[in-house]
């Protein structure tokens, strides 16, 4: 910790670095201490352009190709406000060590039913505004959530070993419990562009304080280079994600004689019998099962059991 605060009176003072220092230079690379009471953290911008194309990746899985994602401004305001700026809302927050505090996210409540909607065939057309979420937006939301913490922890990368674990969902912001009120928070934001969400934004704060206490932090260690090409990997896998493959799944597989085929007419019914649960295929191979339902007014299939795999993945 000497070491550290060394290093960065020595930058704050304009001193000339010896070559001994570069090693505290690294360590505080997280932290740069511009004045008393006003702390900067270069690492935050590179985290957030990188997370920023990650969400709009997975804003684009989800059902809606043409949406952009583009990051906004970084500001430093307590909590109390920032919850209040984001009602009503869906937070998530994530236990990230080695981060002495919370990681949390924001979504307007309304942008979470567009998700939905999408993510089941619709167009992201808003119903009535309600407080309340169903039980598969509720599964949605927590989905959705756990996927931003991978993508956030692959935005951290390359700058520290991020693991963020996904232990709340809620529209309650009160029940964010490790976050006081007047708490001083990093806030980045990131707008979607593009119909049909209307400029709706997505927020992400760290409390300053646990911010504070990696400055100190080891630098996450250079990975040796791949004999693999990173460009000829990238565009590889940006036409693998584009790749659409068909869905499908059986409601029903009704059987008839052929004496009762050959006497049908216009206007008889087939009875059907709905079971339980359905099967998903995807690209002729089972993938799924599922129950059938509802979701905003389209009929849907809630996804109850992943098939695993060969090697159970």
């Amino acid at each position: 910790m000497t070491t550290d605060t060394k290093s960065l009176k020595a930058v704050k003072a304009g001193a000339p670095k010896a070559a001994g220092t570069a090693e505290s230079d690294a360590k505080a690379s997280l932290l740069l201490r511009r004045a008393e009471g006003n702390y900067a953290f270069p690492a935050l911008d590179a985290v957030a352009t990188q997370f920023a194309r990650s969400l709009r990746d997975l804003v684009r899985a989800l059902g809606a190709p043409s949406v952009q994602v583009e990051r906004a401004g970084t500001d430093q305001v307590e909590f109390s406000d920032w919850s209040k700026d984001a009602a009503p809302a869906i937070f998530w927050r994530y236990h990230a060590p080695p981060l002495k505090g919370p990681v949390l996210l924001a979504m307007a409540r309304p942008t979470i039913l567009q998700l939905v909607d999408i993510f089941y065939g619709g167009k992201g057309k808003l119903a009535a505004e309600r407080e309340e979420l169903t039980d598969a937006e509720e599964r949605f939301a927590a989905r959705l959530g756990r996927d931003m913490g991978l993508q956030l922890a692959a935005a951290w990368r390359d700058k520290l070993f991020l693991e963020p674990e996904l232990d709340c969902v809620t529209g309650n912001p009160a029940k964010l419990a490790a976050v006081r009120g007047d708490d001083e928070m990093i806030v980045q934001r990131f707008t979607l562009r593009g119909a049909p969400f209307d400029n709706r934004t997505i927020t992400c704060a760290y409390p300053l304080a646990a911010l504070r206490g990696i400055a100190g932090a080891e630098p996450v260690p250079t990975a040796p280079e791949s004999a693999v090409d990173p460009v000829w990997s990238a565009t590889l896998n940006r036409a693998l994600r584009g790749v659409r493959l068909p869905v499908r799944s059986v409601l029903a597989r009704p059987e008839i004689s052929l004496v009762k085929l050959l006497a049908l007419e216009v206007g008889d019914i087939i009875p059907l019998s709905m079971p339980r649960n359905v099967p998903v295929t995807v690209a002729g191979r089972r993938f799924a099962t599922g129950s059938i339902g509802e979701a905003n007014g389209n009929a849907a299939i809630m996804i109850d059991h992943i098939e695993e795999g060969p090697d159970h993945d």
